[in-house]
């Protein structure tokens, strides 16, 4: 990839949307976290704190551990635990890694597939980040970041008042929408491997 179509690339930390995205900042990264924000009511990282696995198929969780790097799953609930992940194994490898972080879109939105959940979710594990000092963000992660710290006392009503949101509680999910939306809910950090997700040891 050229550094006319890589302009992240020199930052330790990136921030892009979904499969197309992924393919814009991987290039030479060393971790990528995948990031959902309601993501259906079914959060990977939910479902590994309760099963200890979950199952990997979509696009791109596939481009993500066809590049080779160290493959998390990230949410609000866990994105202070993701970050302290990431700062020790950058420890393990004695050297300091970069970082792209890709949100996933909204599969059944209507428009762009933008979601305003997994925004604020991508928001706040580039500030989880920054608090364990991977700060050297791009552009695009610094808006991400700057969008979650600017609302983040009225995440959780911005979490069931957005178009996923009240989808999902027009569904009779409420419940799950209002846990999708607890900050450092859980502790767990989900790695992928070959089949799937695993809570890390």
């Amino acid at each position: 990839m050229s550094t006319a179509d890589n302009q992240q690339g020199r930052y330790e930390v990136r921030f892009e949307w979904g499969t197309a995205g992924l393919s814009a900042v991987a290039d030479g990264a060393g971790v990528i976290i995948v990031v959902q924000g309601i993501a259906g009511a079914r959060q990977t990282s939910a479902v590994v704190e309760a099963h200890g696995r979950e199952r990997a198929d979509t696009a791109i969780v596939d481009a993500a551990l066809a590049s080779g790097a160290c493959v998390l799953a990230a949410s609000l609930g866990n994105r202070t635990a993701v970050a302290t992940y990431v700062l020790q194994h950058q420890v393990d490898r004695g050297e300091r890694v970069r970082v792209a972080i890709v949100a996933e879109t909204d599969p059944d939105a209507v428009g762009s597939g933008f979601a305003v959940d997994a925004l604020f979710a991508a928001g706040a594990v580039i500030d989880a980040l920054a608090a364990v000092g991977i700060d050297y963000a791009s552009p695009e992660a610094a808006a991400a970041c700057a969008a979650f710290t600017g609302l983040e006392r009225a995440i959780g009503h911005l979490y069931t008042a957005s178009t996923a949101g009240q989808r999902l509680i027009a569904e009779g999910r409420r419940d799950a929408v209002v846990a999708a939306g607890k900050i450092d809910a859980s502790k767990r950090v989900p790695v992928l491997g070959d089949d799937g997700y695993w809570v890390a040891s």
